[in-house]
């Protein structure tokens, strides 16, 4: 499969607001910092990057699946991150020159915007405004991070895929859900940082709570306990009738 280079439309640049990064620029400002950057085509399993290579470039999912990784000393893969449509990829490379910090690598055929770090810089020097903006909203993106660590770190695995379904249907409080799963099983436990048996364990755990577990899609009965779970680990009994 070639990659293959189109026009931004329209949802493309909705999904580029996504960008924490871009959080309140206009859309002469947008257009700017984008310069003459195309979206492009790549297939499943191309390499972005590697960790070391020149940071020449950021990238903008505008649809598809990234998966940032890097190795361990035995030579095993953590992942890093799973990103989806309307999230950002080395995008910390504008402000740090040098080399990657980690290696991206499709997770399935997707649609990228390939902007160029050196053009994206010199906007910014030229603008301290539009500057100063992109910083700001980078300090917060950073601040979600480091909160979502923390309340990683505060569950146990079982909790963690509990509370990743609940992200997978935010706007569900209660009653019987059909949650698909956005990417395969292998990535969702990588992406909570779990060894794919402990993933599996916590999966047959989920299903004491009636929760049926699929191919590709999860069925949750009852979301209001699934969220109790997801906060305390305790599984909901519901009193038997009669």
């Amino acid at each position: 499969m070639n990659i293959h280079e189109h026009a931004l439309d329209e949802q493309d640049m909705a999904a580029v607001r996504q960008v924490p990064l871009f959080a309140g620029l206009s859309d002469i400002e947008l257009r700017d910092v984008l310069g003459n950057a195309l979206p492009r085509d790549f297939p499943r399993g191309k390499l972005l990057f590697q960790h070391g290579d020149d940071a020449e470039a950021f990238y903008i999912i505008l649809d598809g699946l990234v998966k940032v990784m890097r190795h361990a000393p035995d030579g095993s893969e953590v992942i890093l991150g799973v990103f989806g449509r309307g999230n950002a990829i080395a995008e910390a490379s504008v402000f740090l020159e040098g080399k990657y910090p980690a290696t991206a690598e499709l997770a399935a055929d997707s649609r990228l915007l390939r902007v160029p770090i050196p053009h994206f810089r010199e906007v910014l020097l030229r603008n301290a405004h539009l500057a100063m903006s992109m910083l700001k909203a980078a300090y917060h993106r950073i601040g979600y991070l480091v909160s979502e660590l923390e309340h990683l770190k505060s569950q146990t695995g079982c909790q963690r895929v509990a509370d990743f379904l609940l992200g997978l249907c935010p706007d569900r409080d209660e009653g019987r859900v059909h949650v698909q799963l956005p990417y395969e099983k292998g990535l969702i436990a990588a992406r909570l940082g779990m060894k794919p048996e402990s993933f599996s364990r916590a999966l047959k755990r989920l299903k004491q709570m009636g929760i049926e577990i699929h191919r590709d899609h999860v069925i949750v009965p009852d979301m209001a306990a699934l969220r109790q779970f997801a906060e305390t680990g305790e599984i909901c009994k519901k009193p038997v009738a009669g």
